[in-house]
């Protein structure tokens, strides 16, 4: 698999087969909590640095992310996960198919895989900086949420 570098520590790997499991299914499930990991990594940047949306339910909304989620309108929230529970529907209904690659959605609306990965070559290496940076991101949003948590802010920014 793209990525595989031989580290495994705790050997999920080696148990998830002996068990009869699907790496497929796991490589989905680390790039599905990467690519959120990276939009969380904006979430807790963002609102510090750019500020709060313009909208009047805003106003009173922190900008720290850990207080900012029981803020949020009941509206918001009702918003929010009908539109994940949406998209997660539909990525399951693509991933759960035989024959499925993991990660390979079908979404492209700017129309880049065509531009930048014209041959399978080039297509492993977007696989691997995807990965690369997916895993960066789980380490990057977790140690902003215990720094958050802990101290109530990520230095420097808010």
């Amino acid at each position: 698999m793209v990525g595989d570098v031989g580290f495994d520590p705790l050997g999920f790997t080696t148990t998830i087969t002996e068990l009869g499991g699907d790496l497929n299914w796991v490589r989905e499930a680390e790039l599905m909590h990467g690519r959120q990991s990276m939009l969380a990594v904006v979430g807790f940047v963002f609102p510090a640095l750019v500020g709060k949306l313009p909208v009047d339910w805003a106003a009173d909304v922190s900008v720290n992310p850990l207080i900012a989620q029981y803020q949020l309108p009941p509206v918001v929230l009702g918003q929010l996960f009908v539109s994940m529970a949406v998209a997660e529907g539909i990525r399951a209904s693509i991933i759960y198919k035989a024959g499925a690659v993991p990660g390979e959605h079908g979404f492209d609306p700017m129309g880049f895989l065509p531009k930048f990965c014209d041959t399978p070559e080039k297509m492993q290496t977007m696989k691997l900086k995807e990965i690369t940076h997916c895993r960066a991101a789980m380490v990057a949003v977790t140690g902003f949420f215990f720094q958050t948590a802990l101290t109530g802010h990520v230095w420097p920014l808010y």
